[in-house]
């Protein structure tokens, strides 16, 4: 998707291809919106200021003065976590709940997978798909990928069922509290689909040119 194409619709949509509007992908839905401009009420995202690009799409200004500390839900949070420069999506260690699977199913490095979160930790309704980042540990049956948008999962991808998420990482720009390690936050995932607060503890703190590298552990939403 361009720049150009969500330029001429009446809102920027966030780039997420996530098909909640019943289409495949956001510049269907912009097309649609120069005919009926009421149809970008179909995106329940454009109203987020941390609605943004989550597979390679048009990805919109983040601004400190538009993050209003609160979630979709109506839930304070402490600070923001956005994904590594250069990466296509947050990043995530997981552990699928038959982590013998991991080996079973050969998965590697750039392989596209798809699965979702329960149980211990997320317990998210929705479905994620993304890229493996890193070489999977077979011993330990644990995969460290970026997420990224359903489109990917559409086109290509593995089944792993369902994972528990046992780390975040990302870098953190914007807070309104300062980190420290061994402490517990509330956190938004900017590229959260639901922009639902999570919590963590906080296991890992560096400085970055443009932030803190953070890594969260002991997941959960709410």
């Amino acid at each position: 998707m361009s720049t150009e194409t969500l330029t001429e619709t009446p809102a920027v949509l966030p780039g997420k291809n996530c098909g909640l509007c019943g289409f495949k992908r956001c510049d269907q839905l912009a097309e649609i919106i120069k005919v009926d401009p009421s149809a970008i009420d179909r995106c329940i995202f454009t109203d987020k200021a941390a609605a943004c690009a989550s597979c390679g799409g048009f990805e919109q200004e983040f601004r400190p003065e538009d993050i209003s500390w609160k979630d979709h839900l109506g839930r304070e949070f402490d600070f923001v976590l956005d994904k590594f420069p250069g990466e296509l999506g947050p990043r995530e260690t997981i552990i699928l709940f038959n982590p013998t699977n991991v080996e079973k199913l050969g998965l590697k490095k750039g392989d596209v997978i798809y699965g979702r979160p329960a149980w211990i930790s997320c317990g998210c309704p929705v479905s994620h798909a993304g890229i493996i980042v890193e070489d999977p540990d077979y011993f330990n049956g644990t995969v460290v990928w970026n997420v990224t948008g359903p489109l990917h999962a559409r086109e290509k991808g593995i089944n792993i069922g369902y994972y528990n998420t046992t780390a975040y990482e990302g870098v953190v720009r914007h807070k309104r509290v300062e980190l420290e390690i061994g402490r517990r936050y509330f956190f938004q995932p900017r590229y959260c689909m639901l922009q639902w607060r999570h919590c963590g503890l906080v296991n890992t703190l560096a400085k970055m040119k443009d932030g803190l590298r953070v890594r969260i552990e002991g997941l959960w939403i709410g």
